[in-house]
Order: structure tokens, then C-alpha cells, then sequence
């Protein structure tokens, strides 16, 4: 699959597939859509990812997936939709999500994630 560097469109969903989402996903840097959801991955989403700066959709949705959200996330300044929903990710909200100013659409829904980081200081 690393090897398909001229692909920009990969769709997976609504299979069965396990396991972890291969490091070399990061070398599909022409990819402008990846939808993986409805499936069964596991493991943590490989910092990797951040890779992917032509992203404009990405769709890791109902999954088993677990770890935090890398922050490398923060890299994908082109993506509109990002849903990380229904999995079974840990941790803080990375701050760097707040690099994704192209964002329409942030589901992160059915995770057991901390607050989101706040986009303003205390100036007290």
C-alpha cells in the first residue's frame, strides 16, 4: 500500500479489516481523501498520518482504535472533515487541531477524550 504514492482517493470503509493502520500510509502524500471506517482497526493512529498535508477529508469513524489523537494531526492544515468518532481514543484533545482552520466539520463523538484545548489565554 506505501507504495501507491500517485494515489489520492483510498476508500475502505464498511469492511472488516483488523489490525493496525500501516506507518506507510504516511508515503501516500498525493491523498487528498482516506476513509477507513466502519472497519476493525486497532492499535494507535501512526504519527505518520501527519504526512498526509493533502488531505482534505479523513475519516478513521467507528473503529476500534486506541491511544491518543497524534499530534502530527495538527500538520493536515487542509482537511474540512475529520471524524475520529466511535473508537476508543484516550487522552487530551491535542492542541494542535487548532492548526486545522479549514475545518467544516470536527467529530470526535463516542471516545473517552479530555476537554478540547482552549483557543484564548487567561488574562487576568
Amino acid at each position: 500500500l506505501g507504495d501507491l504514492e500517485n494515489l489520492t482517493v483510498l476508500h475502505l470503509c464498511c469492511n472488516q479489516l483488523t489490525g493496525l493502520i500501516p506507518p506507510e500510509i504516511g508515503n501516500l502524500t498525493n491523498l487528498w481523501h482516506l476513509e477507513l471506517g466502519w472497519n476493525q482497526l486497532s492499535g494507535e493512529i501512526p504519527s505518520e498520518i501527519g504526512y498526509l498535508t493533502n488531505l482534505t477529508d479523513l475519516w478513521l469513524h467507528t473503529n476500534q482504535l486506541t491511544g491518543e489523537i497524534p499530534p502530527e494531526i495538527g500538520n493536515l492544515t487542509n482537511l474540512y472533515y475529520l471524524n475520529l468518532s466511535q473508537n476508543q481514543l484516550t487522552g487530551e484533545i491535542p492542541s494542535s487541531i487548532g492548526n486545522l482552520t479549514n475545518l467544516t466539520a470536527l467529530i470526535l463523538s463516542n471516545n473517552c477524550l479530555g476537554a478540547a484545548p482552549s483557543s484564548h489565554s487567561n488574562n487576568t
